[in-house]
């Protein structure tokens, strides 16, 4: 051994592997991808506190998950041509039309391609993100994406199943952009089917509906339009035919979602009431179980409960990444009582505060939506429930958060990006809104 070579410290150690990733993509520090929900800058930050912690670290532990996942059989074959959706009516199905199969390639494989290229970052290889290149690009030759009538309307699942799972697709661009796998020309590629294929049909759900596919539609048709350069223009087909620069299609989806919370959106609503209600419920989806509109609490762990965990996610994507691009306006939303209307609708599931009222373990297979609202909101029971056990995915909205947003890689956005330090996942902090 040689004597009088100094070892580097903890910190030296952590910006040497720092530097080293981000060798690996092309860039110096500083400099930083198009806004998500991490960044590489954070996801190697992670990696080099899992080397600097060692293999029985909580760090070493969520990259040895990630990269598990990552490496795993890519299970949805290939994708082309014309999409459809099949029936019966009550479990309708998208996919191409010449797979009998029924491939959920759309909103299966989308988790699935971005765990890929969160381990591309975390590990440094370029195999896995030459994969989740090919996944992505597999779309680009998909279209038509019809419904068991027509092209719009409650029938065509195709449209639900895009708005789901295109903000995840997204977030894997932009994490390859940079990285050896990716060209200028698959940006291109990729925006052009996006524009033409996509942000047609999510608008009108967007534009039209007040349920959970409402709250899909304006969080994909506002990250496609974020996604585009801004002298892009974005057409629209239904419910009317319009041309919008991406700029202002952004801004118009981002208020549509603002007002379907605050009750100022009709749509194709069936009960009276709208929007987040003062107790948290959302009626548009209490309806469809056995706790119907105007409930005060679930009734029962059925399709209440499910639709409305599934339409909170979706607002907290959203107001996630439109936090991360500069826009906190969907987390500070508040209700007539000064609640914050998100963390509301969190709390009518887990903490319900009716006299009578029950309250439920938040869906284990969707805990990566309380993972990130509780990154946010400085409440002790949210911060608790995020903390519970369940599938490492977390979900399909919000997937691999326990990695995207792991104290470590929120710190390295918090530095990067100079905002104040958020409060680490699973215990409360100072938040970053104040809760009453």
């Amino acid at each position: 051994m040689q004597r009088g070579r100094l070892r580097p410290g903890p910190r030296g150690a952590r910006r040497a592997a720092l530097w080293m990733a981000l060798a690996w993509l092309g860039l110096a520090p500083g400099t930083a991808a198009a806004a998500g929900l991490t960044s590489p800058e954070a996801l190697a930050s992670l990696a080099a506190a899992a080397q600097q912690n060692g293999s029985g670290s909580a760090e070493a532990a969520l990259v040895s998950r990630l990269l598990e996942a990552a490496r795993g059989d890519w299970r949805w074959g290939s994708v082309s041509g014309e999409y459809v959706t099949s029936g019966p009516r009550s479990d309708k199905t998208c996919h191409p039309k010449n797979d009998s199969g029924r491939t959920k390639y759309l909103k299966e494989g989308a988790s699935d391609a971005y765990a890929r290229v969160l381990g591309a970052h975390l590990a440094s290889d370029d195999a896995l993100a030459a994969g989740a290149r090919t996944h992505l690009l597999d779309l680009l030759d998909t279209h038509s994406f019809r419904g068991l009538d027509g092209d719009f309307g409650g029938d065509n699942q195709c449209i639900l199943e895009l708005a789901i799972s295109i903000p995840i697709w997204i977030e894997t661009a932009k994490l390859l952009e940079g990285t050896p796998a990716w060209r200028s020309s698959d940006r291109v590629a990729f925006q052009a089917w996006l524009a033409g294929q996509v942000y047609p049909r999510v608008a009108w759900a967007s534009r039209k509906r007040s349920n959970n596919w409402g709250a899909a539609g304006s969080l994909a048709a506002w990250a496609i339009a974020t996604y585009m350069d801004a002298s892009v223009q974005l057409q629209e087909l239904e419910p009317a035919r319009i041309g919008l620069l991406a700029p202002a299609a952004a801004a118009a989806h981002l208020q549509i979602q603002r007002e379907r919370m605050a009750g100022g959106f009709r749509g194709d609503a069936s009960c009276p009431e709208l929007g987040i209600q003062p107790d948290g419920g959302i009626p548009e989806e209490l309806r469809r179980g056995s706790t119907g509109c105007a409930g005060r609490f679930l009734a029962a762990d059925d399709s209440s409960l499910a639709y409305q965990t599934m339409h909170v996610g979706l607002l907290v994507l959203h107001a996630e990444l439109a936090r991360r691009a500069g826009d906190s306006s969907l987390y500070a939303q508040r209700l007539a009582s000064g609640a914050p209307a998100i963390l509301q609708a969190i709390r009518f599931v887990i903490a319900n505060g009716a006299p009578d009222g029950r309250s439920w373990p938040w869906p284990e297979s969707r805990l990566g939506t309380l993972i990130v609202a509780a990154s946010f909101y400085g409440d002790a029971r949210l911060a608790t429930e995020a903390d519970r056990d369940g599938s490492f995915r977390g979900g399909r909205t919000l997937p691999y958060a326990r990695v995207t947003h792991s104290s470590v890689a929120l710190q390295a956005v918090a530095e990067h990006s100079g905002e104040p330090e958020l409060p680490e996942i699973g215990k409360p902090g100072q938040p970053r809104l104040a809760i009453e």
